[in-house]
C-alpha cells in the first residue's frame, strides 16, 4: 500500500516522530542528545520552523514544530538527520 502524502499546514503545530531502524538506539551518550538539540535549533532557525517541544528517547524522538511554509519541516529535519549520522 502506498504511503499517504504528508499534509503540512504553515503556522500550525505538527507532531513529528523519528525512530531508529528496527527501533534501534539512536542516542548512546549525553553528547548525542546535546548534538541533536543543537542541530535541531540551528536548522529549524534557518528554515523558519518554530520549536514548541521535544522529547528525546534512546531510540526515537517526538517533536512539536510549527513551520512558516510548507517545505520548512522537510528542509530542517532532513539536514538534522543527515548531520546526526
Amino acid at each position: 500500500m502506498a504511503r499517504l502524502a504528508r499534509i503540512v499546514v504553515p503556522g500550525l503545530p505538527h507532531h513529528v516522530t523519528q525512530r531508529g531502524n528496527r527501533r534501534a538506539k539512536v542516542f548512546f551518550t549525553p553528547e548525542d542528545y546535546a548534538l541533536y538539540k543543537t542541530l535541531l535549533a540551528e536548522h529549524c532557525r534557518a528554515a523558519n520552523v518554530g520549536i514548541w517541544a521535544w522529547c528525546l528517547m534512546p531510540n526515537h524522538v517526538h517533536l512539536i514544530l510549527t513551520p512558516a511554509d510548507p517545505g520548512g519541516l522537510r528542509r530542517a529535519l532532513a539536514k538534522v538527520h543527515r548531520e546526526l549520522r
